[in-house]
């Protein structure tokens, strides 16, 4: 029965894409360690139901039905620390803390209506969908609390993270359905195919974070920026360049937005209005020039460049300089390189 090797591959799934997290270090710590609670939590719940379904063990079935209501809160505090100050986080933590606690109590009440307890869980997916969803609905900018570089990516990602959500309540109530009519093979035989899937949608969830290919998405026109707006744009870029803010990887839009003495809604919408970008792309058009730059004044190496003006990987340097460019940075330099006086720094 396939049933009996996909859950416990599931679960290894789970585990590795745990650590993974756990050493991403471009991420805030607290958001590492909310992501690396989700999938421990999605780990056990697949052991959990490999022995039930594969082995018959049924003695461990209450905290088996019990995790769900645990994993949904795990997974929005985690992209919610992307999103709120340490402090908002931390209340947000206990709030959504509790609200699990209370429905794992309320599961063990004498409650003999069919499907209560598939009924909390469906309600706790529902729940936490729909503020995923709010979150994904305030754009790139929403996730103040991540690096500028990483933010259009998250924001692709926890658009994944809804699609993988809905599709887990439609699942859950199918195989509900199946358990209230006695269907318990076909249910088994549901649950199988559903691990199946769910390791294929993780292993390409894993290449796409592994390849992080955002692409750029092409400016609306927009109307003429108000001046004051122009005005903070530009004090933003200067502060970008004389403070070397540009060359932190791990920079976000709140340090940016404190640098620049405005709030982060403003300096966001003040992009958006004068360039018909979010500050993620501002920023890296701004490393991009300075890559540039570099390339057509000194002698650095390419690979020294692209770490001095703050991209993580040599990859999405190249990919984003392309983009922007036309040229791979070494086609750029040997294109500039006649008409220009090359320092001998």
């Amino acid at each position: 029965m396939i049933s009996i090797p996909v859950s416990f591959l599931l679960a290894a799934v789970f585990f590795g894409l745990g650590m993974s997290v756990l050493f991403w270090r471009v991420l805030p710590r607290l958001c590492r360690v909310l992501f690396v609670v989700f999938f421990a939590l999605l780990c056990i719940e697949a052991g959990l139901v490999g022995l039930r379904f594969a082995h018959g063990i049924v003695d461990l079935i209450a905290l088996q039905r019990s995790l769900p209501v645990w994993i949904a809160p795990s997974l929005y505090l985690g992209f919610a620390a992307l999103a709120l100050p340490k402090d908002t986080l931390q209340r947000s933590i206990v709030r959504n803390s509790s609200f699990a606690a209370f429905l794992s109590l309320a599961m063990l009440l004498p409650v003999r209506v069919p499907g209560f307890v598939d009924g909390l869980i469906a309600l706790s997916f529902a729940l936490y969908t729909v503020l995923l969803v709010r979150l994904w609905a305030g754009g790139p900018d929403r996730l103040s609390q991540a690096p500028t570089g990483q933010a259009r990516f998250l924001h692709r990602l926890l658009a994944v993270a809804i699609l993988i959500m809905l599709a887990t309540i439609a699942t859950d109530v199918w195989i509900a359905l199946l358990f209230t009519q006695q269907m318990q093979e076909t249910a088994s035989l549901v649950i199988s195919y559903a691990s199946l899937a769910f390791i294929i949608t993780a292993l390409g969830v894993a290449v796409f974070v592994a390849r992080q290919g955002v692409p750029r998405r092409k400016s609306e026109k927009k109307e003429p920026a108000n001046a004051d707006n122009k005005a903070l744009v530009d004090r933003a870029k200067r502060v970008l360049i004389e403070q070397n803010l540009y060359r932190d990887p791990a920079m976000t839009l709140t340090r940016f937005a404190r640098r620049t003495g405005v709030p982060d809604r403003d300096l966001s919408i003040a992009i958006n209005e004068v360039a018909g970008i979010n500050v993620s792309q501002f920023v890296n058009q701004v490393r991009l020039e300075e890559a540039a730059r570099l390339l057509t004044e000194t002698d650095e190496p390419v690979t020294r460049i692209h770490e001095q003006v703050g991209f993580l990987t040599r990859s999405n340097f190249y990919r984003e300089f392309r983009r922007q460019f036309g040229d791979a940075p070494g086609a750029f330099r040997k294109k500039a390189q006649p008409s220009s006086e090359i320092s001998s720094r």
